[in-house]
């Protein structure tokens, strides 16, 4: 039997409810069509392997530039501007939120808004979670044994990196 198109269709057996189903006949060109899909199998898993690829870790330097520009003259920040402070998700700032209890005001709209000193209590988090690689239990726990000595630490190990950048930038102006 022949189509409109030329294509030839062999009818098949009719199946309970009674209605006939076409197969068509495979074209030479259709032959080669497996291989092609095998080639962009292939490379669908390899930009996918490429994607998951473990990113390599931030250097000190990157890891000190988190927090420099940041200025806490401002009353709020939006969640927008926190997570883009630190580079990560706002679903991450929510999340770290909601975990630690802190106590955000929210407009009528329903936008977060942090204080500087949650911003501050914020990148303690983030420290302890994304650089020391702690779990969200543990991080819980040594805030609260260690709050005001771990955001100390923090800030003076802040204060010493943009130091010795300083002094770095001198030595390489001298020489």
């Amino acid at each position: 039997m022949l189509t409109l198109f030329g294509e030839e269709v062999i009818p098949e057996q009719l199946n309970a409810v009674g209605k006939s189903r076409a197969v068509k006949k495979p074209k030479v060109e259709e032959e080669k069509a497996p291989v092609q899909k095998i080639e962009k199998k292939a490379k669908k898993t390899k930009d996918i392997q490429l994607a998951n690829k473990v990113q390599p870790a931030a250097s000190d330097e990157e890891k000190q530039d988190i927090l420099e520009g940041w200025d806490d003259q401002k009353q709020y920040y939006s969640i927008g501007e926190v997570a883009n402070l630190f580079k990560v998700k706002t679903s991450n700032i929510r999340f770290w939120t909601k975990e630690f209890n802190m106590k955000v005001r929210t407009t009528r709209k329903g936008d977060r808004l942090y204080t500087p000193d949650q911003v501050r209590e914020i990148r303690t988090i983030y420290h302890l979670v994304k650089e020391k690689k702690y779990t969200i239990g543990g991080a819980r726990e040594r805030l609260k044994t260690q709050k005001k000595v771990s955001e100390h630490t923090l800030d003076l190990r802040d204060s010493l990196l943009q130091l010795r950048n300083k002094l770095l930038t001198i030595r390489n102006q001298l020489t």
